[in-house]
């Protein structure tokens, strides 16, 4: 995965609300789930 590719997948994460986030940590694939716990610290300020 290119950076470009990676801020654009970061970027389409970070719209999503967090209970669905939190959901996406349960994602069988591992970018998926590290992804959407970048997006929910960003989200929570954390």
């Amino acid at each position: 995965m290119t950076r470009t590719e990676f801020a654009a997948e970061r970027a389409r994460v970070s719209r999503r609300k967090v209970p669905e986030l939190i959901d996406l940590l349960a994602s069988e694939d591992l970018r998926t789930r590290f992804i959407a716990e970048m997006c929910l610290r960003d989200a929570t300020d954390t």
